[in-house]
C-alpha cells in the first residue's frame, strides 16, 4: 500500500464543496436508517424455563396480541399470572407432541384467517408485523400451536366425556326443549368437564416438570410490542 512518504503516492486534492455536502447528507440519511433499524429491533426478556424450553416476554406478548392460548388481547405489562398461563401451555404442547397430536396445514390456515379477522384484517395485521419487526411465520406458528392446544383438550379429555341425558336436561335454560338447545348444553358440559380434567392433569404436570420462573414475585415487564 502506498504511503505519503513514497514518491509515487497520489497527491490528494481538496474535495469539491458540493461533494462534501452530498456526502454529509448521505451519511445523515444512513445514520437515520441505522437508528430506525435499531429502534425496530425487539428488546426481549427471558421470563421462564420449562424443562429445556425457554419462554420470553415476546412469546407472551404475541399470544396476547393474537388472542391465543386463552389470553385476552391486552397491552398491559406482563406479570406472573401471564407467565404461569404460558408455562401451562408449554406443558400442554409438550404432552401433545409426546402423544402424537398434530395440526394439518388447512387447520392452521383457517385459524390464521380467523386471527387476522379479529385483529382488524390483513392490511392492519401486516402493518403491525412490519412496524414491530415481527416475523409472519413466527406469528402463524403461534396460531398453529394454539390449534394444537385446542386439539389436545379435545382428543385427550373431551373425547372421553359423555354427559347423561338427565344432566343435559338439567343444564337447559327454562323454556329450552329443542335439539339445538340440548346440543349447546351437551357441548358446554363436555367442555367444562374436559377443562376440569385438564386442570387436574396440569397440577400433576407442574409438579413433575422442572420449571424456573426468572422474574421476582410481583415484578412486571412491559411487552416489547402492543396488539394490532
Amino acid at each position: 500500500m502506498a504511503t505519503p512518504s513514497e514518491p509515487w503516492a497520489p497527491r490528494r486534492c481538496p474535495l469539491p464543496s458540493r461533494f462534501v455536502i452530498g456526502l454529509a447528507a448521505w451519511l445523515l440519511l444512513a445514520a437515520a436508517a441505522c437508528a430506525s433499524a435499531a429502534a425496530a429491533q425487539m428488546v426481549d426478556t427471558l421470563v421462564a424455563v420449562v424443562e429445556s424450553r425457554t419462554v420470553a416476554v415476546s412469546d407472551i406478548a404475541l399470544a396476547r396480541a393474537l388472542g391465543t392460548f386463552g389470553f385476552t388481547v391486552s397491552a398491559a405489562p406482563v406479570g406472573r399470572k401471564d407467565i404461569d398461563r404460558y408455562v401451562d401451555m408449554v406443558l400442554v404442547l409438550q404432552e401433545s407432541e409426546r402423544i402424537g397430536i398434530s395440526v394439518e396445514p388447512v387447520e392452521t390456515d383457517r385459524a390464521w384467517d380467523a386471527a387476522v379477522a379479529r385483529a382488524g384484517g390483513e392490511a392492519a395485521v401486516q402493518r403491525w408485523l412490519d412496524g414491530n419487526a415481527i416475523d409472519r411465520d413466527w406469528a402463524r406458528h403461534a396460531v398453529e400451536l394454539d390449534v394444537q392446544r385446542q386439539k389436545f383438550l379435545a382428543e385427550r379429555f373431551a373425547a372421553f366425556v359423555i354427559p347423561s341425558e338427565d344432566d343435559i336436561t338439567k343444564a337447559l335454560a327454562p323454556g329450552e326443549t329443542d335439539e339445538a338447545a340440548r346440543a349447546r348444553a351437551r357441548a358446554a358440559l363436555v367442555r367444562a368437564a374436559a377443562e376440569k380434567a385438564q386442570a387436574e392433569w396440569l397440577d400433576g404436570a407442574r409438579r413433575r416438570a422442572t420449571i424456573r420462573i426468572l422474574i421476582a414475585d410481583g415484578a412486571v415487564i412491559t411487552p416489547p410490542f402492543s396488539p394490532p
